[in-house]
């Protein structure tokens, strides 16, 4: 069952004795079932039983048509929040409330380098494959060439010609025909070795965008956005006991706070399985509310889950969700987080809403803090994950801009600032060697191209010679010559633009390297830098716990994400307070108080400025139900400090002013 208030504990021990009842009358009935006595029909016990037995249910009021407000998923926890709305800011649907520190940022920006290296990659393998197959296809037809001319060699008769000459040029005949089938089949090959490479390089892109659209999807994950119209509330963390803010640090899947839409209540209660069967779909029942003594009114339950299930919080039972629509019109307004008594009335009962004023003073703890808070916590590097607190300013010293806050080691990142600056130089030498043997390559190229068309020359000027002047096979053969060097030399002028593309891609492929190392350089030296934080305007240094409660000290281990201290403008302080939800009607704006200031023997006047707009557990130690309140001096006295316990002594209100409060 919900932690609620101590004047709540005697409904609690109406219900124990309800169980009590309950299970006694269970055993009588399986004692007669035994015996064999007659046995009173069901619905006859139930009446009786429900007759005789309370039902009471606890429950808590909600926001019909709020949003919550989930801490994002994250690869490392715990997270800061960055860009939290204010609380009591107005938004509207597709707004951004909320986002999360997160390195897929910088991982995005590598990968798209990364991405580009890997297409660089393929394209100067395809081309080298490229050029490959045009060797293989010049070899192919320098083969076919050779193979034309001992054709016309094999073609002469035995008769004119000496028997050794003619197995000769048989033997240069079949010689040729095996060097054309393998040089086809290289041909075929490296052609195929060049789709396959295509195939393979496609799937290896395909695999890299994947990766970064899932990466970007994360990137969207880590925002949220409001889903309707309305206005921001904050939630607590029940870690540090404190409202998250801008800046401070909470875990993937908390609750970080509400988006609360046109302020329609409900009361969301929970009934344990042995209370189900006294509950129905539009039965009504009687509410009150723990924050506002002597209210009371009736309204109905409008579902009931199907199946039970467990609620931690509330105990180690198994509850039904019942749902209970409030009256259209009530005397008292609500807040999400009031705790609500529900108890089953008949249908003919009347409602009922009764006010009682309280009158007297009330003395809250409270402490002094800053509206404005700049929190301090290591920088967010990639695939760093704790950090050593080598430096800290002491807690509440004033500071001022430029001065050294904190600073934090990370053994890891001199490391890989050296390896990454090593092979970044490495690379860089790569690439001026390459420039100049690309470049060597290129005149190669041109020299070549230039000697393929001398040759083409050449063959076609002996290919005009009177073919009656030379024999008819030295003819032939110099027609295949001109055949062959002017298709040696088209295929030169291919081979070159080819060659050309696959330095274009090879130099392009070590540039993205460099980039890509350049990148990861700059990500170190920059997350290097903001290991030393410094403050960005005055103010005085405020301490934070870490999960054992103790405050944060040089030499503390320090997790990415985790807030450690906080600098708070001294200029902009308030008191905030916490006030138990059964005493919280005795509280209004602008309600006077003085508080008393322990450490300077001082009493000061002040008043009520703002009300917490949801009532929440106080923390896990004492989860109690409790109301924020602020409160502001008259006169701002001095050499107060933040973070400094103080007492509230209030004269109590009256209960009418206490709904719709918001802070400020």
């Amino acid at each position: 069952m919900k932690h609620i208030d101590k004047h709540k504990h005697k409904h609690k021990h109406m219900r124990l004795s309800a169980l009590h009842l309950s299970v006694m009358l269970a055993l009588t009935s399986s004692s007669a079932l035994l015996s064999g006595a007659t046995v009173a029909p069901a619905s006859t016990a139930s009446a009786v039983t429900a007759k005789n037995r309370p039902v009471l249910l606890t429950g808590e009021v909600i926001a019909k048509d709020s949003q919550i407000i989930f801490v994002p998923p994250s690869n490392s926890a715990p997270v800061v929040l960055r860009n939290f709305i204010a609380e009591g800011s107005k938004v509207k649907k597709g707004d951004l409330v909320l986002r999360i520190e997160t390195p897929n940022g910088s991982n995005i920006e590598q990968l798209e380098i990364g991405l580009q290296q890997t297409r660089a990659k393929a394209d100067s393998e395809q081309a080298k494959l490229e050029v490959a197959t045009l060797e293989a296809e010049k070899n192919l037809l320098t083969a076919r060439a050779a193979l034309a001319k001992a054709l016309v060699d094999a073609a002469l008769p035995k008769s004119q010609i000496s028997a050794l000459d003619f197995d000769k040029y048989q033997g240069e005949k079949e010689k040729s025909e095996r060097d054309l089938q393998v040089k086809q089949l290289a041909f075929d090959n490296a052609y195929a070795a060049i789709n396959r490479k295509k195939s393979d390089a496609e799937l290896e892109i395909k695999k890299q965008e994947i990766n970064i659209q899932y990466l970007k999807a994360q990137l969207t994950l880590s925002e949220v956005r409001a889903t309707q119209d309305g206005f921001v509330v904050h939630g607590y963390s029940t870690w540090r006991n404190e409202r998250l803010e801008e800046g401070s640090s909470a875990f993937p899947g908390n609750n970080a706070g509400q988006v609360i839409g046109s302020g329609q209540m409900e009361v969301q209660a929970w009934a344990l399985e042995a209370d189900r069967i006294y509950l129905k779909e539009g039965q009504a029942v009687k509410l009150k509310f723990d924050a506002l003594p002597g209210s009371e009114t009736i309204a109905s339950i409008t579902s009931i889950s199907n199946a039970p299930e467990e609620h931690s919080s509330w105990g180690y039972g198994r509850y039904f969700r019942v749902s209970i629509k409030l009256p259209p019109q009530l005397n008292f307004k609500l807040v999400p987080g009031m705790s609500a008594l529900i108890e089953p009335v008949q249908a003919s009962q009347q409602a009922s809403e009764k006010r009682i004023n309280k009158t007297g003073e009330l003395t809250i703890e409270g402490e002094i803090q800053s509206r404005n808070n700049t929190p301090i916590g290591p920088p967010t590097i990639p695939y760093i994950w704790q950090y050593t607190l080598a430096k800290i300013a002491p807690e509440g010293s004033p500071v001022k801009a430029g001065d050294i806050l904190a600073m934090f080691q990370a053994a890891e990142v001199p490391t890989q600032l050296a390896n990454q600056k090593s092979q970044l130089n490495e690379k860089l030498r790569a690439l001026e060697k390459l420039k100049l043997e690309q470049s060597e390559a290129e005149k190669a190229a041109d020299l070549a191209v230039a000697e393929a068309q001398s040759n083409a020359e050449k063959a076609a000027r002996k290919a005009t010679m009177p073919k009656e002047l030379i024999r008819r096979v030295d003819y032939d053969k110099l027609v295949i010559e001109k055949s062959l060097n002017s298709d040696l030399a088209a295929l030169s002028l291919r081979l070159r633009v080819t060659q050309a593309r696959a330095r274009k891609a090879e130099k392009a492929g070590l540039e993205t390297e460099v980039a890509k190392l350049q990148g990861k350089i700059d990500v170190l030296v920059k997350g290097q830098q903001a290991l030393t934080i410094t403050a960005t305007k005055p103010g005085m240094m405020i301490y934070k716990s870490n999960m054992d409660g103790e405050k944060f000290t040089t030499g503390s281990q320090i997790w990415m994400g985790l807030s450690i201290a906080s600098v708070a403008d001294p200029d902009k302080l308030f008191v905030s307070a916490k006030i138990p939800e059964a005493q919280s009607s005795a509280i209004a704006i602008g309600q006077s108080a003085r508080i008393t200031i322990p450490g300077a023997n001082l009493t000061v006047p002040a008043r009520v400025t703002g009300l917490g707009n949801v009532f929440h557990s106080k923390s896990t130690s004492q989860p109690i139900i409790v109301r924020d309140i602020e409160l502001e001096f008259d006169q701002m006295p001095k050499g107060l400090k933040p973070g400094a316990a103080v007492q509230a002594i209030l004269s109590a209100a009256g209960t009418d002013t206490i709904a719709g409060a918001v802070k400020k």
